[in-house]
């Protein structure tokens, strides 16, 4: 019987870093408030090189070779992926990924997240690697092989401790219960007024908000609005 591999401390909590803007506050309010991530196609993300793979000399001899590359090339652009990383004191996620600390970072509690979503949407854990993911002549299918190619980026992006929910399709990935959300943690340079609108869903939906503070090159985060104890 062959080896086999198995994780035995996931994370506890993910997060998910989020810019804010006036034209796309709604949107992320929305996505909070009705339980739900939004899972982009992998042409949708920020890296050029997402989705790139390289070909065994084996497979590229083989007949079915070109149909091969084609249904891989077919699985990849149908799964929708979100990104999370299993930690929100990043300095260089907030700047890229959070509008340069204006924006937010969403802390899931992982199990919980795990048991709403659907059987079909899974998590992995990312690979980095010097070199693209390799397609072999194989029995895999194109979607094993699709999986396999968007769970891999180059290894400069490794400080980004990620982990990925890969769904079926482009879309939302519905978790509904609210109890998922941990926490919101606010950037330092977040505006006023979207301070305000997002502290006030998170007074409706009982969530901790919390707030970015800045002591020379170390970040941590204040409490500014508590859940309410359970009865």
């Amino acid at each position: 019987m062959p080896a086999t591999i198995q994780t035995y401390a996931p994370p506890s909590r993910l997060f998910r870093y989020r810019p804010i803007t006036d034209l796309n506050l709604t949107r992320e309010l929305k996505a909070i408030s009705e339980g739900y991530v939004f899972c982009p196609s992998y042409k949708e993300m920020n890296d050029p090189m997402e989705g790139a793979h390289a070909e065994s000399a084996m497979l590229q001899k083989a007949k079915s070779y070109a149909v091969t590359v084609a249904q891989v090339t077919e699985a990849k652009g149908e799964l929708g992926i979100a990104s999370f990383s299993e930690s929100n004191l990043s300095e260089p996620m907030w700047a890229h990924y959070a509008n340069e600390f204006r924006g937010v970072c969403i802390g899931y509690n992982f199990k919980k997240l795990l048991n709403e979503l659907p059987n079909d949407d899974v998590f992995v854990r990312m690979s980095y690697n010097e070199k693209a993911p390799v397609l072999f002549n194989d029995q895999k299918s194109a979607g094993q092989r699709a999986r396999m190619v968007l769970s891999t980026k180059a290894v400069r992006w490794g400080a980004e401790r990620e982990w990925r929910l890969i769904r079926p399709r482009r879309g939302e990935a519905e978790y509904n219960s609210i109890n998922c959300v941990s926490g919101i943690y606010l950037g330092s340079r977040i505006s006023p007024e979207h301070r305000a609108a997002i502290k006030k869903v998170a007074h409706q939906l009982s969530v901790p908000l919390w707030a970015m503070e800045i002591d020379q090159y170390a970040i941590s985060f204040k409490r500014v609005l508590k859940a309410p104890k359970k009865s």
